[in-house]
């Protein structure tokens, strides 16, 4: 049975479906390119939406408009000259089926899928041929085959931008050139022919573990003397294309940490030894500069279109869209008088939407970070001040607290609708996107936490030593204090996450209870500084739980009873504001952890924060340092063991601060990635048999 659809319905939808996808399919491409760079920059679910939802429509309508083309070549195409304009329509779909140069993939996992976009390059291809082939004699063949080339190169593009993004061959790209060694069978025959002693300059000696030690654990003095002094001074400063270019080496050299690849201790020797003498800003700079790298390298075409081969193509696309709008025009004159008027417009409209896009493109394909790279250094006063000075991210942490959590609950109702769809966990995200908010990473915030884990380095100068500090949680900022063993309970008692909450909690109430209108500044900056990452791990802990997934444990457990108690307490008690709920919990006498007074049937920590906050008010050292200090290591500690592929993922996302922390741990020498020396010298003091 047939829908009673009008028949004015059918002819206007038989007579502008297609026009419309070709449409829609020009202004999603025209989207991408221009908004697609801002993810990085911006944390606005509304931009992300935005731009995921051009994606993913980008491609299902161009192969929607071709599939129309092909099954609708006598729908309104009674004319000769229609047939011959939508083959060249068709060949416009493939172009857009390409994408801009600005996005290729949405999220990693994207880059996998690399072998059903080149069977989709196959398919579309010979789809856009057979129309091409349905469409003969064509009198418009030409600009319909330079525009086709186009499409091919532009999809072509796209699949191997793909390919080379996708981790297994990312890990293949990092790995160094295959080296064989000398060769064993020569060495032996010479050996047993008493000839060995020939060819002593040839044979690799095996160092001993004492010089190899040594080795590994020198300064580079080349990259010191072309610096400045040693690891204890400071460097001259670097100007912004320097930072770019210094970025980018780093870049090259530790790409492999996003694959899990060992690096020798010379590396890290190298790399700490250049962190400690830079100043905060100029390491968050270099961070930032490389996640951007990163970035690109991963969700562009820049590695493809980056090398001669891809310009030349470039020049070829451009040159052929050229062409093809100086023959169309000189064949409209001729052939065109029985095509629509709107279906000329309409064509004018892609190839200039092309050649538009296309000059785009070139645009900021030279104003990229990877072109300024062979910009000369005098030039650099020409560009500083427009494009290399540009945000790389959207220096911002999102904010969340316990607190809010508890209270501003949805309406019953639509718990009761969440739950009986299996939803629950959707409909608490939803809440806590809608009421959380951002705050901005300012310069005091990356010196506060660059000069705490640049003194840990210091004090680390061997990789064991480096790999204790970072499996520190808490317990290294508290030993710093007379007050370790008063609080050792909060850290050393607990899980990591159980910790986290326990010490978000104690945070919340402290600095609820202080006024505002405090007149210590430094007190004040560091309740700010304390605040702010507190709220910040708090919203990693229930909106990215992956960020954190191997140091978590029974995360799920202790938040659910902690949550089911304060429901119970807030019911027992009700209020209305966060002031009147931390003054309440507040008043409760606490004088034993929760698990002394319930045991261990319960793993709730609701009143553990605020035993928590009762011994830290009672310090006689300014707790808020303290307590920014610890929020600091308990943040670097998940920042270090998180999985080096999600911290991969965020750049596109907007960035986040515990991956800036990670990618600043492995250059300051915290990685767990730079053991490869070390176990090889250990594997040579085992006596062979």
């Amino acid at each position: 049975m047939q829908l009673p659809i009008p028949n004015i319905v059918k002819e206007l939808w038989n007579a502008w479906n297609l026009r419309s996808c070709i449409f829609l399919s020009l202004w999603l491409q025209a989207i991408l390119i221009l908004f697609a760079f801002l993810r990085k920059r911006t944390r606005s679910k509304l931009v992300h939406g935005l731009i995921w939802f051009a994606y993913l429509l980008a491609d299902w309508i161009a192969p929607v408009a071709i599939g129309l083309i092909s099954k609708s070549e006598g729908v309104g195409c009674e004319a000769k000259g229609n047939k011959d304009l939508m083959a060249f329509w068709a060949s416009f779909l493939l172009l857009h089926l390409g994408g801009p140069d600005t996005i290729t993939s949405f999220a990693l996992e994207d880059n996998e899928f690399w072998l059903r976009h080149l069977v989709g390059l196959i398919l579309q291809i010979v789809a856009t041929a057979y129309i091409f082939y349905q469409s003969l004699p064509n009198n418009f063949w030409a600009p319909t085959i330079m525009v086709f080339l186009v499409g091919c190169i532009k999809y072509g593009e796209r699949t191997r931008a793909l390919f080379l993004a996708s981790l297994n061959q990312f890990g293949c790209s990092v790995l160094p050139k295959p080296e064989p060694g000398s060769d064993y069978e020569e060495i032996m025959e010479m050996h047993f022919s008493n000839t060995l002693e020939q060819v002593e300059t040839q044979v690799d000696v095996v160092p001993s573990l004492e010089d190899e030690l040594r080795r590994s654990y020198s300064v580079d003095k080349t990259l010191i003397s072309a610096n400045g002094p040693e690891s204890k001074g400071e460097r001259k400063p670097l100007d912004n294309l320097q930072l770019i270019q210094e970025a980018h080496r780093l870049f090259e050299k530790f790409k492999g940490l996003i694959v899990g690849l060992l690096f020798s201790s010379k590396d890290r020797e190298e790399s700490r030894d250049l962190f400690l003498t830079r100043t905060p800003a100029e390491a968050f700079s270099l961070i930032e500069c490389e996640l951007n790298f990163m970035y690109e390298y991963l969700h562009t075409k820049v590695v493809v279109v980056r090398c001669t081969f891809g310009y030349f193509l470039r020049f070829i696309s451009f040159t052929l869209i050229i062409g093809a709008l100086a023959l169309f025009s000189i064949e409209n004159q001729h052939e065109f008088h029985h095509v629509r008027k709107f279906d000329i417009i309409l064509t004018y409209v892609l190839l200039v939407g092309a050649l538009g896009l296309e000059a785009i493109s070139v645009l900021m394909l030279i104003l990229s970070d990877r072109t300024l790279l062979a910009v000369k250094s005098n030039w650099s006063n020409h560009f500083e001040k427009y494009f290399l000075k540009r945000r790389r991210w959207s220096k911002s942490v999102s904010q969340y607290d316990l607190i809010s959590y508890w209270l501003y609950d949805p309406p019953t109702w639509m718990y009761t609708l969440a739950t009986k769809v299996a939803a629950e966990e959707v409909l608490a995200k939803m809440t806590i996107l809608w009421v959380s908010h951002s705050k901005r990473v300012d310069e005091d915030l990356e010196s506060f936490i660059f000069t705490e884990l640049s003194l840990k380095s210091r004090n680390a100068n061997t990789i064991r030593e480096a790999r204790d500090a970072s499996s520190q949680r808490g317990n290294w900022a508290l030993l710093q204090t007379s007050s370790y063993f008063k609080l050792k309970w909060s850290i050393g008692e607990y899980q990591y996450s159980e910790s986290v909450l326990v010490w978000h909690m104690a945070t919340e109430l402290l600095y609820t209870q202080e006024t505002e209108s405090s007149t210590d500044n430094d007190n004040k900056s560091y309740r700010e500084t304390c605040k702010l990452l507190s709220d910040y791990m708090f919203y990693l802990l229930v909106m990215k739980p992956q960020m954190m997934a191997p140091v978590l444990g029974n995360w799920k457990i202790v938040f659910q009873d902690t949550c089911a108690e304060a429901k119970r307490f807030f019911q027992k008690y009700p209020m209305s504001n966060k002031v009147e709920a931390c003054r309440k919990i507040n008043d409760v006498e606490t004088k034993y952890r929760s698990v002394d007074v319930k045991g261990t049937v319960s793993k709730s920590v609701f009143f553990d924060g605020r035993l928590l906050a009762k011994g830290l008010s009672e310090l006689e050292i300014d707790k808020w340092k303290l307590m920014s200090r610890v929020w600091v290591e308990l943040m670097s500690y998940a920042a270090i063991n998180c999985r080096p592929n999600v911290h991969a993922q965020q750049p596109s996302r907007g960035g986040e601060l515990l991956t800036f922390i990670w990618l600043l741990m492995n250059h300051l020498g915290f990685g767990t990635q730079f053991y490869e020396q070390e176990r090889q010298a250990k594997a040579k003091m085992v006596p062979r048999k």
